[in-house]
């Protein structure tokens, strides 16, 4: 695995120094005449020859656009569109590695229209993502920052969390440049957060140590230092070779900018052990020369001395193959001897452990009798023993439970409340943009009167889920009262259409009542009212202008039977089961309206709580029918 640059996260990748150009473009010239003489035929053979071609972006750009035309031309025989696009995305690296912006946008935009029409988002929105770069590259700051604000939006629960956080730390670069520091600083830590759920440490080292940078850069040193710490810390986790360098050199160059050569040598060490494990010559020489810098700093000439011996010394090796073969051949030479020496040692600890053999077998016999011995005093108290596991294990489980109980609600209530603070930013921002203009004298009264109604209606929504809320924390809470009492059937439902006669008559919908006179409830008269006022609300935020609802009731075999039917958008199946389970759902009404799904989930509860029963039934395009049943009472 390697580490992504930051603002190029998903084009470039890094290699590694002791990496041999020409045997590779050797082996890639060998590979590309086997793969144009036998070009592509099945969906599978194409599928690898694009990835092959991606992965040659780093070093050979022109390998990759002989592939790409390759598999273009095979995907549009079999007009497989997934070929096509994947094609039109390497050709899109291809000119932006040769710095053609303008075809690599264009090749960009026709791969991700084919990701959009094949229902592929999570392509599409990487696309997104690459578009946003070569902005960046141009310095179009406010088509960046759209692009990456697409993929962003784009992308669903399938993406993974290091990408999304990769399209939010680009995000951050561009607002950094658009806007200032303190205003990407939010999207930094929110795609930081991502990265620390994805529990993927090279990643979370990386985002760490640019922000430290971006903060250096801005002057705020002691913030540089925390996240600098963070990087290494995440580094060390990784256990990678370029994540540690990089941790390493960022805390090198805090020590140095801070004028601590002594704190920065220590860094610099670390790096030169970090840098001989990886083997590269480059990073190895340029470590030497780090640390030779720093004790010259701190007055160690003859440590910097030898530093810098070593520096010219690997890299000397950079530049002329013979001095490589001799070091090689000495290498080999002290290994030779060294493996002699071992063999040597080892001949002597084989005739030290023949002496030995004696003695062990005397300890071995001693140490089975002592296990004889301990296990008949195990024996012993076994039946004490297992009763406490038994106890013990008791316990463990009945905390298990509890603490899975505990996290089953508060995994619940973080997912409400999340919700619930995102439908109530919209009404409470367009109220305070509204009161700042007044205050400020930019609003006369015929603009006010035009946003009114649109204002009514947004805090409207704010008060019901508000009141959704308040009653759902109260159904939380453990002897929660149940006033039961006879109240008439009809006259709550009319007392529930009234309540929501604004909404209606926006939409325009025809409400139908079949429900009889003599019909009684014995319930919680204002549980039940909260509950039908959500399901009439829910048929009517879902419901197209001009459509109709029903409420009907009916009593068959001692039992209320109610339902409310509409005949809107319905609910597709995926959506319809888990509404079914009491899992919040957040969509959009016909005009747009903003759902939680917590009124529906409140709605289930207090049926329940009142012996009732509650089922959705629904089909998309064919409206939503939900039947309540409750015990009928007859007075």
């Amino acid at each position: 695995m390697v580490l992504p640059i930051l603002s190029f996260f998903c084009l470039f990748t890094f290699y590694s120094e002791n990496f041999d150009p020409n045997q590779a473009e050797l082996e890639n010239q060998n590979d590309r005449v086997t793969q144009v003489q036998k070009a592509p035929k099945s969906i599978e053979e194409i599928d690898n020859l694009n990835n092959h071609a991606f992965s040659l972006k780093g070093n050979y750009p022109d390998s990759l656009y002989i592939y790409a035309n390759i598999t273009l031309e095979a995907s549009q025989k079999i007009g497989y569109q997934k070929g096509i696009a994947h094609s039109y995305t390497n050709f899109g690296v291809y000119h932006y590695q040769k710095s053609n912006h303008g075809q690599s946008v264009e090749n960009y935009l026709k791969a991700k229209d084919i990701f959009t029409k094949e229902k592929l988002f999570n392509k599409s929105a990487s696309t997104s993502n690459n578009i946003g770069l070569v902005y960046f590259r141009e310095r179009d700051f406010e088509k960046a920052l759209a692009y990456h604000q697409e993929a962003i939006d784009m992308a669903d629960e399938n993406e993974s969390l290091s990408n999304i956080a990769n399209y939010k730390l680009n995000k951050a670069m561009v607002l950094a440049n658009l806007k200032s520091f303190e205003e990407a600083l939010p999207t930094y830590y929110e795609a930081i957060r991502d990265l620390e759920k994805s529990g993927e440490s090279a990643y979370i080292s990386n985002a760490y140590l640019n922000l430290g940078n971006q903060f250096g850069a801005n002057g705020k040193i002691d913030s540089v230092k925390k996240y600098f710490d963070k990087g290494l810390i995440a580094a060390i986790e990784s256990s990678e070779f370029e994540a540690l360098a990089y941790a390493y050199t960022s805390q090198i160059k805090y020590y140095v900018v801070t004028e601590n050569p002594k704190e920065a040598l220590k860094f610099a060490e670390k790096s030169l052990t970090n840098a001989l494990k990886s083997g590269s010559v480059f990073n190895i020489s340029d470590a030497y020369h780090t640390v030779a810098a720093l004790q010259e700093d701190t007055g160690d000439i003859k440590g910097a001395l030898s530093s810098l011996r070593n520096h010219y010394t690997y890299k000397d090796s950079l530049r002329r193959k013979e001095q490589t073969l001799e070091i090689a051949r000495i290498e080999a030479t002290k290994k030779i001897e060294s493996e002699k020496a071992i063999f040597d040692l080892e001949l002597q600890n084989k005739e030290q452990s023949n002496k030995q053999k004696a003695l062990i077998i005397g300890q071995l016999i001693f140490l089975i009798c002592a296990i004889v011995i301990l296990f008949i005093l195990v024996a012993k108290n076994l039946s004490k023993s297992k009763v406490r596991n038994q106890l013990l294990h008791q316990k463990n489980k009945e905390i298990a439970t509890l603490a899975k109980n505990l996290k089953s609600l508060n995994n619940h209530q973080n997912q409400i409340f999340g919700v619930i603070g995102h439908d109530l930013k919209g009404p409470v921002n367009s109220l305070i943009t509204v009161t700042e203009l007044l205050t400020e004298k930019q609003l006369n009264i015929e603009e006010l009167s035009e946003i009114m109604p649109h204002l009514n209606n947004e805090i409207r929504r704010a008060g019901v889920t508000l009141e959704n809320l308040l009653h759902w924390a109260l159904s939380q809470k453990e002897g929660e009262s149940i006033q039961h009492e006879w109240f008439q059937l009809k006259s709550l439902f009319l007392e529930v259409v009234d309540s929501l006669l604004y909404a209606i008559d926006h939409k325009k919908l025809k409400i139908n009542l079949d429900i009889d006179d003599e019909i009684m409830l014995y319930a919680d008269k204002q549980m039940v009212e909260i509950s039908f006022r959500n399901l009439i609300a829910n048929a009517i935020k879902f419901t197209n202008e001009e459509g109709s609802i029903s409420c009907i009731a009916r009593t068959e075999n001692d039992i209320v039977k109610i339902s409310i039917e509409d005949n809107g958008v319905g609910i597709d199946p995926e959506t319809l089961e888990k509404l079914n389970k009491n899992e919040l759902v957040s969509n959009f009404g016909t005009d747009n309206e903003k759902g939680t799904g917590l009124g529906l989930a409140l709605c289930k509860g207090y049926v329940e709580k009142n012996n009732g029963s509650l089922v959705i039934e629904s089909e998309v395009g064919k409206g939503t029918k939900i039947k309540v049943s409750f015990e009928y009472k007859e007075v």
